[in-house]
């Protein structure tokens, strides 16, 4: 290769704190943050005199711990009750240099403070993962509403490369893209970048040989030792792996080392039980809960992501002191990701609650071959005037009922009544994880 992608750091001296640095950063973070919330922030005012705390409650790192945990379906109920923010926005509208719509759906406003903190994240994070300056970047992932496409380019951007826009879709065509305009780095789901690796084969463009990829940065789906050695194999390329969220953003990156992704220093994380909601040990599974200091403009403290990890406090041969998590394991609770975007079973219901003609459902997730399916089987009677009596035109306006409600395409399949056993389990995931 002609760049050397496994030395150096974007910012060493964020990169490199001591462990007593990185708490004496988090505690004067932690305090700041908290007591922004409390007085700009209606949703969390209240929430935090609910549970007893004021203001001044929160002077030490410890003291995290009486601050009470956030999840994901809160937002939305708040967001549902009080739209468009849910009483969770510290500055005027206008004021806002950006607005998301995050999975959910959540509607998130940033400032321009903290999207220059978050531009800062990503440049460690591309620069550890190997990127360098110079570097041209085709950025398959989406740009509609979700912030992954914008703040992903925006980062690459900043660090010194010339993105390509693509997004998602036109597998073909991207490899054409990547051939002529000589491309070094991929970033999007290593299924996506796996399945443009056979229609390229298909159409006549050798991988390997005729493309100028080095490195692919992978994100929103696992990257199992299996497929990074595939994709090394079809396109003679470095695979490094991120781990964020639309909520959070760039939450840990992979090193040279590839051996785990190291927490971004800006963090502050714990990995709790989810049952005891207690702090677990390096070592231990457990749940990942964040609190972002620099998110101003709609806080997000001591948030559960409902994914499980394994910390690692290991020494780095790369000289990133942060700790690393191992992996993710998947998820803890019935929250299913599903080709980059999280579904949920109330958002599956929320369409099902709509039409008499339907019964029972489940929802079956799997990846047959590179990409992932989701199956949606439903009892159908035929009798409501909501949907087509005719099975197959029925089955077409579910589809795209679905597609509007959870992001991701659905594949439905209509059954008589009686054919599901009702279950607590909606969501079923048969992906197997090497």
């Amino acid at each position: 290769m002609s760049i050397d992608r496994n030395r150096g750091m974007w910012n060493p001296h964020e990169e490199t704190l001591t462990k007593e640095e990185k708490r004496k950063r988090d505690e004067k973070n932690l305090v700041m943050i908290f007591k922004h919330a409390y007085h700009n922030s209606q949703f969390y005012h209240e929430r935090y005199r609910k549970a007893g705390l004021t203001a001044e409650d929160i002077k030490t790192f410890e003291d995290i711990k009486k601050i009470p945990f956030l999840r994901k379906p809160e937002l939305q109920e708040a967001q549902r009750k009080n739209p468009p923010f849910g009483n969770n926005l510290t500055v005027p509208i206008n004021k806002l240099s950006d607005i998301f719509i995050s999975p959910g759906p959540i509607f998130e406003g940033v400032v321009a403070e903290e999207a220059e903190a978050m531009l800062n994240a990503r440049c460690k994070a591309f620069y550890s993962c190997g990127a360098r300056p110079g570097d041209i970047v085709v950025n398959t992932f989406m740009y509609h509403m979700v912030p992954a496409g914008l703040n992903i380019h925006l980062g690459f951007r900043r660090l010194g490369c010339t993105v390509v826009p693509t997004g998602v879709g036109q597998t073909v065509y991207q490899a054409i893209i990547m051939r002529d305009l000589g491309v070094t780095v991929f970033t999007g789901t290593p299924s996506f970048l796996a399945m443009i690796g056979e229609e390229a084969k298909n159409g006549g463009i050798d991988p390997r040989g005729n493309l100028k990829l080095e490195l692919g940065i992978f994100s929103a789906e696992p990257l199992p030792d299996s497929l990074r050695k595939s994709l090394g194999d079809t396109f003679g390329i470095l695979a490094r792996q991120l781990f964020g969220t639309a909520d959070l953003g760039t939450v840990a990156r992979e090193c040279p080392e590839e051996r785990g992704m190291h927490i971004e220093e800006s963090m502050i994380m714990e990995i709790i039980d989810p049952n005891t909601l207690e702090q677990v040990a390096p070592g231990e599974e457990g749940e990942i809960t964040c609190t972002m200091p620099h998110k101003l403009a709609s806080p997000i403290i001591r948030f559960r992501t409902g994914d499980a990890t394994i910390l690692s406090e290991e020494k780095c041969s790369c000289g990133r002191t942060s700790p690393k998590l191992r992996r993710i394991l998947g998820r803890v609770d019935q929250l299913v990701k599903v080709k980059g975007m999280f579904v949920h079973p109330v958002n599956i219901k929320s369409v099902v609650e709509k039409h008499p003609d339907l019964g029972n459902y489940e929802v079956l997730v799997d990846r047959p071959h590179l990409s992932d399916v989701l199956t949606i089987r439903i009892e159908f009677e035929g009798t409501g005037k909501s949907l087509s009596k005719n099975l197959e035109k029925a089955k077409k306006e579910l589809e795209k009922e679905f597609k509007e409600a959870i992001r991701v395409k659905a594949v439905v399949v209509l059954l008589q009544k009686g054919s599901i056993t009702e279950s607590k389990e909606k969501i079923v995931d048969l992906r197997k994880m090497e």
